[in-house]
């Protein structure tokens, strides 16, 4: 039987500072380790470069002072990966999940997270895979450019971070240092990837991602309870 699924969209209330998310994300963390409800967080991201666990500073083009006088911060994380960038444009998915049974798995976890970009990808035709690249694993791709990447973090099988899908991103914000640590591939977005065609909106792309995920990890999501939290 599917477990309930708490979704929680910050994206009415427009792009999130990364320190503000990280805490919601420790909140639903310690609930589900409690064995409360599990969560998914849906936002958007002011400007920002993360560093995961395995990035060093090598990759950034710019000291952190001059990126924030590009309106951009930079944040350390716990998630595994090296740096990536969030903003406004990208949807940023922060599952908090209870991994039980056979979920127990990291890349059983990780495939199934680009399984649900790659379906929702195709939900707005665009035809993305993973890649046979070692390097490029756990991300999603079009091509040679980047569509998605992913980041996450585990603390007794209880998930945190997620994964970021362009749609509108500024892919020049990508310029500022070398993503994931990958020198020879680019980024996309879904806007890039369909030339000629409106963009899907930001909260389109979301509903797809939801009924996705919901699907892949076998979880039933709680509208109501979605709804009074995301007004709170």
């Amino acid at each position: 039987m599917p477990r309930p699924l708490e979704v929680v969209s910050l994206l009415p209330l427009g792009p999130r500072p990364y320190d503000e998310v990280v805490v919601l994300q420790k909140e639903a963390e310690a609930r589900a380790k409690a064995g409360g409800p599990e969560t998914l967080f849906l936002l958007e991201h002011e400007d920002v470069i993360t560093a995961g666990r395995n990035a060093g500073t090598d990759d950034l083009h710019l000291p952190a002072e001059q990126l924030a006088r590009l309106g951009v911060s930079f944040h350390r994380s716990d998630r595994g990966g090296k740096l990536t960038f969030h903003g406004p444009g990208q949807l940023v998915a922060y599952p908090i999940l209870r991994l039980e049974g056979t979920e127990r798995d990291v890349r059983r976890f990780v495939r199934s997270l680009e399984e649900v970009l790659i379906l929702t990808a195709a939900d707005f035709g665009v035809g993305a895979s993973r890649s046979d690249v070692p390097a490029r694993w756990s991300s999603v791709w079009v091509g040679n450019d980047k569509l998605a990447a992913i980041g996450v973090h585990l603390s007794d099988w209880v998930t945190t971070h997620g994964i970021g899908l362009n749609v509108t991103t500024r892919l020049e914000r990508f310029d500022l240092f070398v993503p994931c640590g990958i020198r020879d591939g680019g980024v996309t977005s879904l806007e890039k990837a369909c030339p000629g065609v409106p963009p899907p909106a930001l909260g389109d792309v979301a509903a797809r991602f939801v009924a996705r995920f919901a699907e892949v990890f076998g979880r039933e999501v709680e509208a109501p309870a979605a709804a009074a939290r995301a007004g709170a």
